[in-house]
C-alpha cells in the first residue's frame, strides 16, 4: 500500500512539473520569426519617419495601446498615425533587440531607440527602451501595445 502511494505521488509530482515546464513562455530562439518581428518594427520606424500613414496604421493592431512618459492617458492607434504630423522623425538608431515568445502567435520585443526629432520648430533628442506586444493576425505579425521608457 505505501509503494503504491508512493508511486502515485510520484507520478502526480511528474504531470505538475511537465504541466508548469509546457506553460512557461520561451524565448524565441533563432529562426525567422524573431527577424520577422524585428523587420516589423524597423518598418514601423521608417514609415513613422517618412510620414506613410497607410504603412503604419497596417502594421498597428486595431486594437493598438501606447503610452509613453509625460502622458496622462494612453494613445490609440489613430493617434499613433496622426502623431506623424506633430512630430518629424528626423534620425534614429535601433539596437539590442530580444523577442521573447509569450504565448501561441504574440511576442513581447524589447529594444533600445535613440532618435532625434522636431515638434513645433524644436529639435529634441532621447534615448528609451521600448517594450512592445505584437501579435500574429493570419501571416501578418502587427504591434498591439507599445510603452516607451526614456533612458537617463
Amino acid at each position: 500500500m505505501k509503494r503504491t502511494l508512493v508511486v502515485v505521488a510520484a507520478l502526480l509530482l511528474s504531470f505538475a512539473a511537465t504541466t508548469a515546464a509546457q506553460q512557461k513562455p520561451q524565448a524565441i530562439k533563432s529562426g525567422t520569426v524573431p527577424r520577422q518581428i524585428e523587420a516589423q518594427v524597423r518598418k514601423l520606424w521608417e514609415a513613422f519617419k517618412n510620414k506613410d500613414k497607410a504603412t503604419l496604421s497596417a502594421l498597428l493592431d486595431d486594437q493598438f495601446r501606447q503610452f509613453e512618459e509625460g502622458l496622462t492617458t494612453f494613445g490609440d492607434k489613430k493617434a499613433e498615425v496622426n502623431a506623424v504630423d506633430e512630430f518629424e522623425l528626423l534620425s534614429y538608431t535601433l539596437s539590442d533587440f530580444t523577442v521573447k515568445s509569450t504565448a501561441p502567435n504574440t511576442a513581447l520585443v524589447t529594444y533600445i531607440a535613440q532618435y532625434e526629432g522636431k515638434t513645433g520648430g524644436e529639435v529634441s533628442k532621447a534615448k528609451s527602451v521600448f517594450a512592445e506586444v505584437w501579435i500574429r493576425t493570419g501571416n501578418e505579425w502587427k504591434d498591439l501595445y507599445m510603452q516607451e521608457t526614456y533612458i537617463k
